[in-house]
């Protein structure tokens, strides 16, 4: 349901001599003339060519040019914040560096996809995000000490946290989004982004169940008890990311979706079934709904509510016919001994097999924070244009 992405800081890159200009006339010596070019090549739309060229530089070299225009822009924001305190106090809007800083920020982390191998199948995942994504994170770093860039530089935390957590690579996923908080703290998606990637790590982690299996022989008691506490460690740690991402946005349903999800898992019905409630009542969208009354389902089906369950996976499969919840439907009224309506059921749930318009959003559960990975990037490659 998943696939690879990142890892570690590096210093942040130079793009150009806009930048170096607001700290000193003259450009230092460690920024190349013809990285320079590349970048401003790339602002321009010629992204293939500047990729192709930036990617002839040698790992040290672009760490020189890091340690160099990062040391420039820390000079030139000492230089400037006063100025900018006076600006604000009159009323004067502030403006970004005058160089393709966001330009520097994509052609780096396009050219760190670029140097990722395609993955070949589930056996062999994609390797995560390296150097140049460090890079990257670092000129976004950049770029989030400005109110005119902030912006850009917090939904690039969220994008690479996103395509992380895409490609399996879920301890980078939670890095980048940590990254991303120090920056922006209590922001509401990268909450979402941290709880998301560790409730996936716990669900797919083969550690075992949450609860005890009183079955299992007494001499392998002990470590599937470890294993058990571990995992439920995991699912609190997501139980209070959820909770801090909808203390900054009530809104963000499906933190709320996947906090009822967690607490299910943590054994706690009765919290569950109020979260994923309120879910409901405050879902706009069909298939958080689908999601919601599913869960919810589950909720009252464990607690022997099956008149309740039965209601509520009926309303999921009126939001998605075909979907996963006729599996548990079925289920549920073969409980109650309604076995000819349980048959009907999966007749007609079969019936949409290799017609489905859409994916089950159930299969997409665990990265659903995720899916628009890919058009989150393509946003900030247009706006790093110039």
């Amino acid at each position: 349901m998943s696939t690879p992405a990142g890892r570690r800081p590096i210093v942040v890159v130079a793009v150009g001599a806009g930048l170096l200009a607001i700290a000193s006339p003259a450009v230092p010596a460690g920024v190349n003339a013809e990285y320079r070019e590349l970048v401003a090549r790339y602002a321009r739309g010629e992204r293939a060519l500047a990729i192709a060229g930036v990617a002839r530089f040698s790992d040290s070299e672009l760490g020189r040019i890091a340690q160099t225009v990062e040391a420039a822009a820390l000079a030139a924001e000492r230089s400037k914040a006063a100025e900018r305190v006076k600006d604000r106090e009159q009323g004067k809007e502030t403006t970004e560096p005058p160089l393709p800083l966001r330009a520097a920020v994509m052609l780096h982390l396009d050219l760190d996809a670029a140097q990722r191998p395609p993955a070949g199948g589930t056996e062999q995942p994609r390797r995560c995000p390296g150097k140049q994504a460090e890079i990257a994170a670092r000129y976004a770093s950049v770029l989030a000490w400005h109110e005119e860039t902030r912006s850009f530089a917090r939904r690039f935390f969220v994008a690479l946290a996103n395509n992380c957590q895409w490609d399996a690579c879920l301890l980078e996923a939670q890095r980048w989004a940590r990254e991303g908080l120090k920056l922006f703290p209590r922001d509401a998606e990268l909450l979402l982004s941290v709880g998301s990637t560790i409730e996936e790590s716990a669900t797919t982690w083969a550690g075992g169940s949450v609860v005890e299996n009183p079955a299992l022989a007494p001499r392998f008691r002990e470590a599937a008890r470890a294993a058990a506490l571990e995992r439920a460690a995991q699912f609190r740690q997501a139980q209070y990311r959820f909770e801090e991402a909808l203390a900054s946005d009530d809104g963000l349903t499906l933190a709320r979706v996947r906090r009822g999800r967690v607490l299910w898992r943590l054994g706690d019905r009765e919290a569950a079934q109020a979260t994923l409630e309120k879910a409901i009542e405050r879902a706009a969208d069909p298939p958080l709904s689908y999601l919601a009354h599913l869960f919810l389902g589950r909720v009252h089906e464990d607690s022997g509510r099956l008149d309740q369950a039965i209601e509520h996976y009926r309303l999921s499969l009126g939001l998605e016919p075909g979907a996963q919840a006729a599996a548990a439907l079925s289920h549920a009224l073969r409980r109650t001994g309604e076995t000819e309506e349980a048959r009907e059921v999966l007749r007609r749930a079969l019936g949409h097999a290799g017609q489905r318009a859409h994916r089950d959003p159930y299969w997409d559960y665990l990265v659903g924070n995720a899916l628009h990975f890919r058009e989150q990037l393509a946003a900030l490659r247009q706006e790093s244009l110039q």
